[in-house]
């Protein structure tokens, strides 16, 4: 599988890239800037450079890919132009290169940013939306919704239900093993759900919920 990662070089999409490249696909890292060329290469992945707000730089990016993860995120510094318009660009012109899949990262309270922290709020409305156009564009989909991150050590053990919206965390790894899961299984077809850290082995949780 070809893949084109999304915010390569960020805390979780270079725990994905590192993940995706031992498991043998063949990663195009997305990248803004020149500098984080070498460490995109050093990981074994294709540094590509992709800016999330000039769509002109999708398409040649695109040529040959399998599937796209969109892992990039504006960091709060440009949730319209990035968290939004960004993504939906990019599902659009997956959508006309054909790409097979699309799998996004999300946040928990997408759907309901208005019971999110304030200075979440639009954050949280810019993913909705672009959580929304993914879900109507056709492509076959999985949206990863993840409670508060944080770089503790990954377990492998995540819940997908009862989720503790206010105090829970996970870490950045098993997100990136979630998402790595829902890339790889066929019947994460069009499927959103919520994770956190938790007491169920990835890989099974993820066979139960998507059985079920």
């Amino acid at each position: 599988m070809n893949i084109l990662l999304a915010g390569a070089n960020g805390q979780t999409g270079k725990i994905l890239a590192e993940r995706l490249v031992k498991s043998g696909y063949q990663v195009k890292g997305a990248i803004r800037k020149p500098e984080q060329v070498d460490g995109i290469r050093q990981i074994g992945a294709e540094p590509v450079m992709m800016d999330l707000t000039q769509p002109e730089t999708f398409p040649q990016n695109l040529d040959g890919v399998d599937a796209v993860i969109f892992a990039a995120g504006s960091g709060g510094s440009a949730v319209e132009a990035v968290d939004r318009d960004g993504a939906i660009s990019l599902i659009d012109a997956a959508k006309h290169a054909n790409v097979g899949r699309f799998v996004m990262l999300s946040s928990i309270m997408v759907d309901t940013p208005e019971k999110g922290p304030e200075g979440l709020r639009d954050y949280l409305k810019a993913k909705r939306d672009a959580d929304n156009h993914l879900k109507a564009s056709g492509l076959d989909y999985a949206i990863v919704r993840p409670v508060a991150l944080t770089d503790e050590t990954p377990t492998g053990q995540v819940n997908l239900t009862d989720i503790d919206y206010q105090s829970a965390s996970i870490s950045r790894a098993d997100v990136a093993h979630v998402l790595q899961a829902a890339l790889e299984r066929p019947e994460a077809s069009q499927v959103t759900f919520e994770v956190e850290s938790g007491s169920h082995l990835i890989d099974e949780v993820l066979r139960e919920k998507l059985a079920a």
